[in-house]
């Protein structure tokens, strides 16, 4: 499956990251995570990109089983990424047959385009052919925007926990988890 290029509408493909192209989710995370997260961090999350997308990062992340990363490709243009962890329960629910969508990020420019409802509905199928019985993630507790969407998409929260970046504002470290029931 995470070799697989997937045409989602005539729009929007998802191209998987592939250990050729592991260096290129760095430039464009770097495009896409500030905007939105850097008031997160003390460096503006200059220590979160090195840590999570430089290419030894992205390398280790291909190199799990059953978690297909891709790039989201926007009429042509690479606009986000999604990565997956098909099968992994979360802490709180360790013998839950589940789907973790792991990382699902953006450019700013391609908010609104009904691109991450059709990644919600593109995952949410995924589930349904694993036989899933949920998905579930982890989003910041300040990101009021993406946490509407969630909710919008079904998710609902059942967990919170702090994070322990000391590059991270201390008041700014809450998260949750989330997850929505897959209907067969």
């Amino acid at each position: 499956m995470a070799a697989e290029i997937f045409l989602i509408n005539d729009q929007l493909v998802l191209r998987p990251v592939q250990s050729v192209t592991a260096a290129q989710v760095y430039p464009l995370m770097a495009a896409c995570y500030p905007p939105v997260y850097a008031h997160l961090w003390e460096d503006g999350g200059q220590w979160y990109l090195d840590q999570v997308f430089s290419p030894a990062a992205v390398l280790r992340d291909l190199a799990e089983a059953d978690t297909p990363y891709w790039f989201v490709e926007w009429q042509g243009q690479r606009v986000g990424i999604l990565r997956l962890c098909l099968h992994l329960a979360s802490p709180e629910f360790p013998d839950q047959n589940a789907l973790k969508l792991h990382r699902i990020y953006l450019h700013p420019a391609a908010h609104g385009l009904g691109i991450g409802q059709a990644l919600m509905d593109y995952t949410l199928a995924q589930a349904r052919r694993l036989g899933k019985a949920t998905i579930w993630l982890e989003a910041m507790d300040t990101q009021t925007a993406a946490l509407g969407f969630y909710e919008k998409q079904g998710y609902t929260t059942y967990a919170t926990f702090r994070l322990t970046f000391e590059q991270m504002h201390p008041h700014l470290r809450g998260m949750v988890r989330m997850q929505r029931q897959v209907e067969l």
